[in-house]
């Protein structure tokens, strides 16, 4: 493309910061992008990695789309032309081009996704594309000569690349082909109301070891059904040699799984995961379900249904739209009566009757001390988590699941 008017260096400087920087967060939103159980011992639950994935990302594109543009300044005020056309795969060298088309291939996959034109089982075999991104990428830096520092600092670089390189392994390869995997048998689908049919599931070998309330990935084959991996709480039968999962239709996936899961049908999980856990609190407790985030404390009272344990005072809030909505609530009455340490009050908010601080300090008392479970729509969890924060909760002791962000 020509020699540049003026070979200015400190624009070079720049440039070559913003896409080394953006280039560390790319690296490690595909590592917490992985599934990789041992970032939930470092970061916690799967859907807070999953939301510092989604930050890092957001992050990351900022720097790299600045890149090539403030190295391009160089070609101003006098050819405009080759300012516009620098991000182009134009270039004489192999390196740059690279560059180019990794540019142009995540603004192609973030463009998608921010304007949702495709559904969601579409968009994640787009998204996997990520990973071509990244290798271009490292291709582009390996290629390249224009590194600024020093060989320590150019041999850092080869840090985020491994981290990267590590995060695409593990949830493209190692993953389907080598994590282990446990099978199961659809032996009963039962319809809980028009939307939410509740699927059991008997181990095809060893039982899934798991804790009440976590959840598992699931591919589910048979005729019609759609090959997806998706997410469903894992629910223990009080006899523990089956497990149950509750699918709600509404989205795609679900709306099809709702309709054509059948006896017979196999599943196959990839799990557990969940670091939602009332057994390592404390023994004064409040939980918060809304809508289909009551599945989670569905298991944990069916799991308590077996042990009774004693001395934790539960308060439980059950929030739902419609009363037609409320199809657990007497399963969670019938608990009540047989360990009256466990409250339930439900909140309809078509009967005007929403949950609000007011109902959660007139019924729990002082709240300050107690620990606080809340699985629902992100709406819902994080007007609470600011709310609890403002009566004096502590953040260490609000527990969130997030199951709207898979």
């Amino acid at each position: 493309m020509g020699t540049p008017l003026c070979d200015c260096w400190p624009l070079k400087i720049w440039a070559t910061s913003l896409g080394v920087a953006g280039y560390f967060i790319f690296s490690f939103s595909l590592l917490l992008s992985s599934r990789w159980k041992k970032l939930e011992d470092w970061f916690g639950g799967l859907d807070q990695i999953y939301h510092l994935h989604k930050r890092l990302g957001i992050w990351g594109f900022c720097l790299i789309l600045l890149h090539p543009w403030v190295e391009a300044l160089k070609w101003l005020p006098d050819r405009i032309e080759k300012f516009i056309f620098f991000i182009l795969p134009i270039h004489g060298r192999l390196s740059v081009n690279l560059g180019s088309y990794a540019y142009w291939l995540m603004l192609l996959i973030l463009g998608v996704t921010l304007l949702k034109l495709l559904p969601y089982n579409k968009w994640k075999i787009l998204h996997k594309l990520m990973s071509v991104v990244f290798l271009l990428a490292s291709l582009h830096i390996v290629l390249s000569d224009k590194r600024v520092g020093s060989e320590f600092a150019q041999l850092m670089l080869y840090l985020p690349m491994g981290i990267g390189f590590l995060g695409i392994f593990y949830k493209q390869i190692y993953i389907p082909f080598f994590a282990k995997h446990s099978s199961f048998v659809v032996t009963n689908v039962k319809n809980i109301n028009d939307n939410i049919v509740e699927v059991t599931l008997s181990p095809k070998k060893e039982p899934l070891k798991f804790i009440s309330g976590q959840y598992g990935f699931f591919t589910f084959y048979g005729p019609s059904l759609s090959k997806e991996s998706h997410p469903f709480t894992l629910i223990e039968s009080i006899e523990g040699s089956t497990i149950s999962l509750l699918v709600k239709a509404q989205g795609d996936y679900t709306i099809n799984l709702h309709r054509h899961i059948k006896k017979g049908d196999i599943g196959i999980c990839e799990g557990p995961y969940g670091r939602l856990n009332y057994n390592q609190a404390g023994n004064s407790q409040i939980w918060i379900a809304g809508g289909i985030g009551v599945v989670p404390f569905l298991a944990w009272i069916r799991a308590m249904k077996r042990t009774f344990p004693k001395g934790i005072k539960i308060d439980f809030y059950y929030c739902i739209h419609r009363e037609t909505d409320a199809v657990f609530y007497r399963e969670f009455k019938e608990f009540s009566t047989a360990y009256p340490d466990f409250r339930i009050i439900l909140c309809c908010s078509e009967k005007g009757n929403r949950l609000d601080m007011h109902k959660i300090i007139d019924f729990s008392g002082n709240i300050s001390s107690k620990q606080v479970f809340m699985c629902g729509p992100l709406k819902l969890t994080s007007d609470f988590k600011s709310k609890l924060q403002a009566y004096g909760v502590s953040y260490d002791n609000i527990f969130v699941e997030d199951f709207d962000f898979f």
